[in-house]
């Protein structure tokens, strides 16, 4: 009997095993048949207490003396949980690292001219 079982029939608790489920599985991947592949250079973030939601877009026209504002067209959307959302951003910061330690640093740009 392992000291684990020993100590719960000895206080009558019950531990239980995380139900965290860690993604370094080994995986199949299976490409569904309606996978799009689809180029954005605008994202809107939408955030609730239940998901979060990227909706990604291509920017078609840019703003005119005449039209101050930008056509986006909608491309698609992607909504996750919170959970997800906050792993995907430590993922993308770590290699946005990885790749400014190889190429060197993204030049941002402040506001479009």
């Amino acid at each position: 009997m392992s000291k684990k079982q020993s100590a719960e029939m000895a206080t009558g608790e019950v531990q239980s095993e995380s139900p965290i489920i860690r993604a370094n599985l080994n995986r199949e991947t299976v490409t569904a048949p309606n996978f799009a592949s689809l180029y954005a250079n605008d994202t809107q973030v939408q955030v609730t207490p239940w998901d979060i939601r990227l909706i990604f877009g291509e920017i078609t026209e840019p703003p005119t003396e005449d039209r101050p504002t930008v056509v986006v067209k909608l491309t698609g959307e992607v909504r996750m949980s919170p959970q997800h959302a906050m792993k995907l951003a430590m993922i993308l910061l770590g290699q946005l690292k990885q790749y400014e330690q190889a190429f060197g640093q993204i030049p941002m740009v402040d506001k479009v001219k």
